[in-house]
This record gives structure tokens, sequence and C-alpha cells, in this order.
């Protein structure tokens, strides 16, 4: 079975791999009970493929979660768009949904707002 993984998360798992090792290498006890965090760790860095559905002028979410009631609220200031209220989608993501963030839609990004 192969999963794929993002590579932002090949150094977060090397280090579970690692510490797991050391573990089992001290205690093999230990290292079964660090197992599921090593296993938690290489299912949340995972990126499955995913298949859009057929269709033009479709908005596909850029993550697996569930959304969120659609509000209108002004932008973050720092991205200098108003302050005109906006439709604000957001999506909830738990820990067992993937969390690679995928673009929805053609475009070209203008402004970025990170926090």
């Amino acid at each position: 079975m192969r999963i794929p993984i993002h590579r932002e998360g090949v150094p977060f798992i090397a280090i579970f791999i690692a510490v797991n090792a050391c573990l089992f290498w001290l205690s093999s006890v230990l290292g079964v009970l660090f197992l599921p965090l090593t296993l938690w760790c290489l299912a949340f860095f995972r990126d499955p493929e995913r298949t859009p559905p057929p269709g033009d002028h479709l908005v596909i979410s850029p993550a697996d979660g569930v959304l969120l009631p659609i509000v209108k609220a002004a932008p973050p200031e720092d991205l200098e768009l108003g302050s005109e209220p906006r439709p604000r989608l957001s999506l909830f993501m738990n820990v067992f949904d993937v969390h690679v963030n995928r673009m929805p839609i053609d475009g070209e990004i203008v402004a970025l707002s990170y926090r």
C-alpha cells in the first residue's frame, strides 16, 4: 500500500521515526507506546490524489473538512481590500482530515495574510 506524503511533512515524519527507533532500542515497550504517534504523524501528512467532479463554473473546496456557516466580514486590514464586508468561507478540519490545501479555482494570488 502506497501513502503519498506531502513533502513538507518529511522532516517531521523522519523525526518521529528516529525517536521511535531510539525508543525501540531502549525498550520495546516504549517503542510500542510511541508507535501510534508515529503512525499519526504519517497519517497527518498524507496527500492523496483528488479528482474534481466534471463540469464548468464549479468552486471546489481547497481542503477536506466541514464548511462552516458563510458570514459577511470585513477583510483583514493587512490585505488592503477595504473595510466593506465580503462573504467569508471557513473550513473546519479535524485531526483526521487531510491537511493539504489545494487551489480550488484558477486565478492569481494578489494578496496574502498569514496569522
